[in-house]
């Protein structure tokens, strides 16, 4: 039992350390006549320098002009696509490693509405279509939304450790239902730009809310405000987390025309995952508790207290890792 918690530990340590390496590379391809295509491409900064890639448009397409430096995390450029019959695609090439980010690309056609297409993570030649479709919006904002609290191991060890101190079914839809509302707040303040925090400091105390929940599991106080009322203090930090997810949004942006639209359904996304992380948690619990025999039980002070210092001690290296970002 104690070495399938800590394997499963292990997978957060090993898929991402620093807890949230999978923000996606933003493109943009503009229409500006029949035959020119203006391409832009924003990096996340968690990609390394030396493995910083190349980015082009290709398909019958010639490249007129740099418009904007290629060579750091933003770049521009202007093609001449002169053979409407030849389907046109965005090619990514990493001079080392594929770091195995997934990219959002953001089409404008003159005459139509933004389109936009989600290419999965490790995914480097990205067809782009000659249709339109009116739903790509909810769709891929929503995707992303997925991915990023799927690939963001902070606010899923966060949430482990609620569900852990809300224990039974009521309180943890309450604790839930609480961090969903507070991080909804601050993801909409911080999105239409109403509130602007600083990235760094916020991953920093997104961290700290960890090793706080992981030392309230460790310490086994159940007469503590946290054990007593999980809701209050998942809606609290609750709002730290929507920060975070805001951040991912800062470094794509969002459509000008359909910023309220994109907002929900990136903020769905993330209720679907979280959702379905906390399925994968109660299912897991069910089946070790049933397949023992009612001999291992994830819900008892051990393995508690044990979750809660292995969770604590991968919070506390985030921290200092962040911390460390500070300049």
């Amino acid at each position: 039992m104690t070495l399938i918690f800590i394997a499963f530990l292990l997978i957060f340590q090993v898929s991402g350390a620093s807890g949230h390496d999978g923000r996606p590379v933003y493109l943009e391809v503009n229409q500006i006549s029949d035959a020119e295509y203006e391409l832009a491409w924003r990096i996340p900064s968690t990609v390394q320098p030396t493995n910083l890639p190349a980015i082009y448009l290709e398909g019958s397409c010639d490249e007129k002009k740099t418009l904007s430096a290629t060579t750091g995390l933003r770049g521009k450029r202007l093609y001449e696509c002169m053979d409407r019959d030849v389907s046109l695609q965005i090619s990514l090439y990493f001079p080392r490693t594929n770091p195995s980010l997934s990219s959002i690309v953001r089409i404008e056609r003159s005459g139509f509405r933004s389109e936009f297409l989600h290419a999965g993570p490790g995914v480097t030649v990205i067809e782009i279509p000659s249709s339109i479709n009116d739903n790509s919006l909810l769709s891929e904002y929503g995707k992303l939304g997925v991915e990023h609290i799927l690939g963001g191991y902070d606010h899923l060890l966060f949430l482990l450790c609620v569900v852990w101190l809300a224990f039974t079914f009521k309180r943890i839809l309450l604790a839930v239902t609480g961090f969903t509302i507070a991080h909804s707040v601050t993801l909409g303040l911080a999105a239409l730009g109403v509130v602007t925090p600083e990235i760094e400091p916020t991953e920093a105390l997104i961290a700290l809310s960890i090793i706080f929940v992981a030392a309230e599991l460790a310490r086994q106080n159940q007469g503590s405000l946290s054990w007593r009322y999980p809701v209050t203090v998942s809606s609290v930090f609750g709002l730290l987390h929507g920060f975070g997810f805001a951040s991912v949004l800062e470094e794509i942006g969002l459509p000008t025309n359909d910023i309220l639209m994109a907002l929900f359904a990136f903020n769905l996304g993330v209720e679907v995952g979280q959702l379905l992380f906390i399925l994968v948690l109660v299912l897991l619990a069910w089946s070790v508790h049933k397949t023992s025999a009612g001999k291992f039980d994830l819900t008892t002070p051990p393995s508690q207290r044990l979750g809660g210092y292995a969770v604590g001690i991968l919070a506390t290296f985030w921290f200092f890792e962040r911390l460390a970002t500070f300049g």
